[in-house]
């Protein structure tokens, strides 16, 4: 009879400590989900604000605030999706999840409802649209919004029925992705860089009207209409991924390459000391182009611009990473020239592109697989090579220069360098890593 009752003794007590036992520390968000950029307010239990560390998808956010046991943080630029958050405080640490709102449009919203029902709507936002989908037994309003802050707006919206369920109008594609948000850019544009006031030079076939742009030159025609030959419009997709990341920088269009693509180095160099007389102001050169064989003119042409002031972001190239030619002028070994790796998309993360040529000159990296991108006369296509990889370091390139004008090409260099996120390649495929704009400037 004892060893029964030590055995109901021994149970209990197990029982009892698993149910009593004291909870870890845990984190709850204000918000479920969130734009990058947006605040979020993380409440704490059982771990101490003071000193914390907030982490979304493994990028460090940054923190604004702390108040006992809360803090609130800024979601990092990251893709769309649910998201992992690490609250890391005293060797303790809580966890979350928070939904990230990536592509999407920031002015629309669509609501379900019950059928036959017509929303009430808080401020700021309009009725554009109500449909009852008997088929599928729900009512989808889709409103207008004219906020900033849409994670908080999908919650205000559900906050007014429980019937009702908020959606972001998300938009997809047929495949394609966009570099900007990939790389940080919405954030930073949230602090306010848009790239004002500094002018983007696209050296490449030439940029459709479809883009934004000032008066350029034509040096294959030897006119002042660059216009974009290319079948598809290489310049033209060019333009409109550096427009992506800074949206106020202005384009100057350079035709430097034919109908077919050809860049004749003779060209390439008339193309690049007609930005060095012509630019005005804080100026960045985006040359997508290059090949095997060195120039002496063009490192000549090159070493003006840099004494100049202009920074420049040249492709790797696309020869891919077994035996891969030497590829200039990204190989030219001048400061302030910046080499650009292209990445894509892999279940674990970014990684080095196929295509993407490896060499000790890579000094940085960005998405440049099957991007959103222009197309002649507006439409949107998909655009793949270090090609268009480029463009977006020479957006960053404008937002950078925007907001510290001063920076000299080899300054800039080092800013892109010491910001990218570090990737586990070797250097010779990613240079520094991924070109980052989440965190600066």
């Amino acid at each position: 009879m004892k060893r029964y009752v030590r055995i109901f003794w021994l149970a209990w007590v197990v029982l009892w400590g698993v149910g009593c036992s004291p909870q870890g520390p845990s984190v709850s968000l204000s918000l479920s989900r969130a734009a990058p950029g947006e605040e979020v307010e993380a409440r704490l239990t059982g771990i101490s604000s003071q000193g914390a560390l907030v982490y979304v998808g493994g990028v460090e956010a940054l923190v604004t605030g702390r108040d006992g046991g809360r803090l609130w943080f800024r979601v990092p630029g990251l893709p769309g999706g649910p998201q992992p958050v690490r609250v890391v405080s005293g060797g303790q640490e809580a966890r979350g999840m928070l939904s990230v709102l990536g592509t999407v449009d920031p002015s629309r919203v669509l609501l379900r409802l019950p059928l036959g029902q017509t929303p009430r709507l808080p401020t700021g936002f309009t009725l554009e649209r109500l449909d009852d989908l008997q088929g599928c037994g729900f009512a989808l309003a889709e409103l207008g919004y004219s906020g900033e802050t849409l994670g908080r707006a999908l919650a205000e919206l559900e906050a007014q029925d429980p019937s009702y369920k908020a959606d972001p109008e998300s938009l997809w594609s047929l495949g394609a992705t966009q570099g900007g948000p990939v790389v940080g850019a919405p954030l930073a544009q949230s602090r306010g860089h848009r790239g004002q006031g500094v002018q983007v030079a696209v050296l490449d076939t030439g940029v459709d009207p479809a883009v934004p742009q000032l008066q350029g030159y034509d040096v294959v025609e030897d006119d002042t209409v660059p216009q974009d030959a290319f079948p598809g419009g290489h310049g033209t997709g060019a333009a409109g991924l550096v427009k992506e990341v800074a949206p106020e920088a202005a384009i100057l269009p350079v035709r430097v390459c034919d109908a077919s693509g050809v860049c004749r180095a003779s060209r390439v160099v008339r193309g690049v000391c007609w930005v060095v007389q012509h630019h005005q102001g804080p100026t960045v050169l985006s040359l997508s182009l290059g090949g095997d064989t060195p120039v002496e003119a063009l490192k000549l042409a090159l070493q003006a611009a840099l004494g100049q002031g202009l920074p420049v972001a040249t492709a790797a190239g696309n020869q891919g990473n077994q035996g891969s030619p030497t590829h200039y002028p990204a190989a030219f070994d001048l400061p302030g020239l910046v080499a650009v790796g292209a990445l894509q998309a892999s279940p674990t993360g970014w990684q080095p592109a196929p295509y993407s040529t490896q060499g000790s000159y890579v000094d940085l990296a960005a998405p440049g697989t099957d991007l959103d991108c222009v197309q002649p006369g507006g439409a949107t296509g998909s655009c793949t090579g270090t090609s268009f990889a480029t463009p977006l370091v020479a957006g960053a390139m404008a937002l950078w220069l925007e907001t510290q004008p001063t920076l000299t090409p080899a300054q800039l260099q080092q800013a892109l360098q010491q910001h990218a996120k570090p990737l586990p390649y070797p250097a010779q495929a990613v240079g520094a890593g991924m070109l980052d704009l989440s965190q600066a400037p």
